[in-house]
């Protein structure tokens, strides 16, 4: 089968978004990139004549160079890639990383070095899931209220902060007395699917359910945006995962956030 890959455009948005619309869970965050986030990332776009066989995106909002993709096995994946490192030869030299189902990691392996793989938990809800928490201490977050969440990201040690993440959808955080203790933000939010993220509570005010009731917030926000809502735990943090299963989220899938560089 022969394999061409172009740079995303008006003809290729369409097909590209209705293949990742397959699965909108596992690509959501390809299906993002290709959507609300398209201003911040290159997208290419692999076909055989005239279907859809994969999807790849650099994404350069982050702290580091990070890709994701979704392609059918074969000849796609490592075709994608060299054309991203065209487009962006800076990706040639560095550390990439994406979080991507695990099934997806021998494909990237057989075209890519890998240097990490760390396995997290995709744990997603739906409106008739989520156990909702009120709490008259948590609201929704604005603009002048950014000051207090980048200093709190800077405490909880948040690699995937961005200071525009009002612009992604929205937020919610608890205060004590004046102080920001706990907040939860979107990571993006499609028409199909949201990431929420950012769930961080300062450390002098763990233990009360805090960032329990912003993300309980959050969510029920989030389903007026799309009817699917998502977040990622790293597997070997317990106690999240088990504050997350008593908001009514539930494990969906493995990924693996994983460290890689393209081969020379």
């Amino acid at each position: 089968m022969s394999i061409e890959v172009v740079d995303l455009d008006e003809y290729w948005q369409a097909p590209a978004v209705s293949y990742l619309r397959r699965s909108p869970y596992r690509n959501a965050i390809p299906l993002s990139n290709l959507t609300q986030l398209r201003a911040y990332c290159t997208v290419v776009v692999a076909h055989s004549e005239g279907m859809v066989q994969g999807v790849a995106s650099y994404y350069r909002d982050l702290p580091f160079p990070a890709l994701a993709f979704a392609a059918e096995p074969g000849p796609a994946l490592p075709q994608l890639l060299t054309m991203l490192a065209d487009r962006a030869p800076e990706l040639r030299e560095a550390a990439l990383g994406t979080v991507i189902p695990q099934q997806r990691l021998p494909g990237l392996a057989a075209c890519a070095v890998i240097e990490t793989a760390e396995p997290e938990t995709q744990m997603v809800a739906e409106p008739e899931t989520l156990r909702r928490r009120d709490d008259p201490q948590v609201r929704r977050l604005r603009g002048d209220d950014l000051p207090a969440m980048a200093a709190l990201a800077k405490i909880g040690g948040l690699v995937a902060w961005r200071d525009a993440v009002l612009t992604h959808g929205p937020a919610f955080g608890a205060f004590i007395d004046t102080q920001l203790a706990a907040m939860a933000t979107t990571h993006f939010a499609t028409p199909d699917v949201v990431e929420i993220g950012n769930i961080v509570t300062h450390p002098t005010f763990r233990r009360r359910g805090l960032a329990s009731a912003c993300t309980s917030a959050l969510t029920d926000a989030c389903f007026r945006l799309a009817p699917r809502v998502y977040l990622m735990v790293m597997e070997n943090n317990s106690g999240a995962y088990e504050v997350y299963r008593g908001l009514g989220f539930w494990p969906a899938e493995r990924f693996v956030f994983t460290s890689f560089r393209l081969r020379s």
